[in-house]
This record gives C-alpha cells, structure tokens and sequence, in this order.
C-alpha cells in the first residue's frame, strides 16, 4: 500500500504539470477555474489516495502494523481508531470543496496540453459557448505587435456571454478600422494575429443586409489568459465612468519596440504635409501619459520629439506627439519601422507605394 501510494502521488503531481506547465502553487489557483473539472477531480484524487496511503489511513492502512515495532496492540488500536476519524473528515472536507466549489470553474474539454478550451454555464446553469482560452503564453513578435495596436486604437474586452456565465472570464482583442484600411485589416487578421484569432474574417460594420455602406471592418481575437494578464497592466477601474479605461503603464519603456512603433504608427500615426513630419495621435491619453511616451520614443529609439496641444472643436484639450522635421530624424524614424509596413500604409511615411 505504501508503493500505491508512491505510485498516486507520482502521477498526480505529472498530471499537475501536464496541465499547468508547473507546480508552484499560485500559478495552479490562479489557473484551476480555467480547466476542466473532471482534470480537476482526477489529480485531487490521485494526491488524496497517495496522501491517504502514505499517511496509513483507512482503508489504505494495513501496511502500518507491520511497519510498528514491539507488540503494543492498544497503541496500534489508538491509532488506527485515529486515522479512521481522520479519514472520515478529509474524505468530508474532499465530498464538501468538490460539490459546493466545482460549479465555479469553467469547463473545457480535457486534454493533458497546455491549450483548454470551451464551455461555461450560463445564469440559467445550461452550459454555453465561450471563446476559446489558452494557457500558452503570446508570441513575442504578436506581443509586440499587440502594444502598438493598444496604444493606438486597439482594445481589450470580454463578451457578455462570459460575464455572465463566468466569474473569472478572460479578454479578448478588438480590431476595428475605417474602410480606407481595409487591406491593413485583412493583414493583420491574415498574417501578424493569425495565431489568436478564428478563421471568421472581419465583419462589415453596419452589416451588408442592413442596406447601409459599411464604413468599417472589426475583428477579435480568441478569449485568452494571456490576454487577461495583458489586461491588467493596461486597463483601470474608473468609478467615474463606471468601467475599463485604458492607461499607458508604467513600464512601457521596456515593451515598446520598433515593432510595437511600426503598428502604433499603421494604427494612430499620419504624415502631416505642412510640417514635413509624422504626427502619432494620442488623444485619449493624459498629458502625463504622452509625455512618458514622448520620453520612451527619445531613451529607447533617439527620436527627436515634442509632445503638442491641440484643442478639438468640442473645446476639449488633448496631446499629440510631433516628431522633429530634421532629415536624419525623419529617416532614423523610416528605417526603423519601414521594415514592420505593410505596403498600403507607407503613405503614412510619406514613402511612395512601390
């Protein structure tokens, strides 16, 4: 019975990384209500019979006599009668978490990847469909490329349908461009976020049967974890407005590269003709936010920069980036994010499509 309970302990804590990716503990609660409850309950059972055989409780007891020295059968008796008590209030405690707590994880098909996707239960307790979630962490280059896109117009939300039917849901990205970008679109769902997104292309927006002209396209991503970690650094709880709103973090400096610049730039930038110079519009951040960005485009790039007032015609004030009209500045800024263009947005460099 002690090797029954080698043998338990072993597979269940290889089942742990099999579906965790590790065994340190706050990462498996903080991911538990994404799995599966029958993984779940196969590795609690797996460490509760090894924990049951390795500590002789009943009915995995017998090996204990054997193992006890001299021929005190009372005291063998007191303690057998003690883990009997024993077993009974952790096998409780086990009936107790499992019943009352299991209703508050999401389901998902059980596969022993790091990849688990798919239901939840509604308010009605019918199980219903939800975007796929993965524990794997981004691709650096779509990570990269996410950061421009949030510093621009792009956007983390989840759907209602995860609201409502799971406590801890998970975010998804939202892209959606005028239909002047449309080849812009249709490549970064095609090629740059291919890995997270559906194959559901983008949508026209008002749809096609509603006889209005579609003015933009929107797609989203798949539901992911990384994306709500993601989410956490870039989105503030406004009591004022009653939601999300999107800040510029702290630790941009170490986030932002050419790449992330080159997709800020497709999304936000815009070659101003009179000044000679490309202009990032960054309205809806706060002078201080602007000015740490300025800042990063000048320590982490050398860009030559000034941070500008520009008042809308509904008298709000907002702050834009300007960079310097210098040749050199001009071309350093080209060199580094012409390589990341796609061909329909190099106007925005004021650089000729071939």
């Amino acid at each position: 019975m002690n090797r029954v309970g080698d043998m338990m302990l072993s597979v269940g804590l290889f089942a742990m990384i099999a579906i965790f990716g590790n065994l340190n503990y706050s990462t498996i609660f903080s991911a538990s209500p994404y799995v599966n409850e029958v993984a779940i309950t196969v590795v609690v059972l797996l460490l509760f019979i090894g924990a049951t055989a390795k500590s002789a409780q009943v009915p995995l007891h017998v090996w204990l006599p054997g193992s006890m020295e001299g021929t005190i059968y009372i005291s063998i008796f007191g303690t057998s009668l003690f883990l009997f008590f024993l077993s009974i209030f952790k096998l409780l405690t086990f009936l107790y978490f499992y019943f009352f707590s299991i209703e508050y994880c999401s389901l998902f098909d059980l596969t022993l990847s790091l990849a688990v996707i798919n239901k939840t239960r509604g308010k009605d307790g019918k199980f219903i469909s939800v975007p796929s979630i993965n524990l794997e962490p981004l691709n650096p280059t779509v990570k990269e490329a996410l950061i421009g896109e949030l510093l621009g117009d792009g956007c983390l939300r989840y759907t209602k349908k995860v609201q409502d039917g799971n406590p801890n849901p998970n975010w998804n990205v939202n892209f959606a461009m005028t239909l002047k970008s449309y080849e812009h679109i249709i490549y970064l769902w095609e090629n740059t976020y291919s890995s997270i997104c559906t194959n559901t292309p983008p949508r026209p927006w008002p749809p096609v049967n509603s006889g209005k002209p579609v003015s933009q396209y929107a797609f989203s991503s798949k539901s992911l974890l990384a994306l709500t970690e993601i989410h956490k650094e870039w989105y503030v709880w406004s009591v004022e407005n009653n939601k999300y709103i999107k800040i510029v973090p702290l630790n941009i400096s170490s986030q932002l590269t050419g790449l992330s610049l080159a997709h800020w730039l497709m999304g936000d930038g815009y070659w101003d003709s009179g000044d000679k110079t490309v202009v990032i519009c960054t309205d809806n951040f706060t002078l201080k936010e602007v000015e740490l960005l300025s800042s990063v485009l000048t320590n982490n790039f050398g860009l030559i920069n000034t941070v500008k007032k520009r008042i809308k015609a509904n008298k709000e004030i907002c702050w834009r980036i300007r960079f310097s009209s210098k040749l050199e500045n001009i071309n350093n800024l080209k060199n580094l994010v012409q390589p990341y263009f796609i061909p329909s947005m190099l106007y925005k460099l004021n650089i000729c499509k071939d």
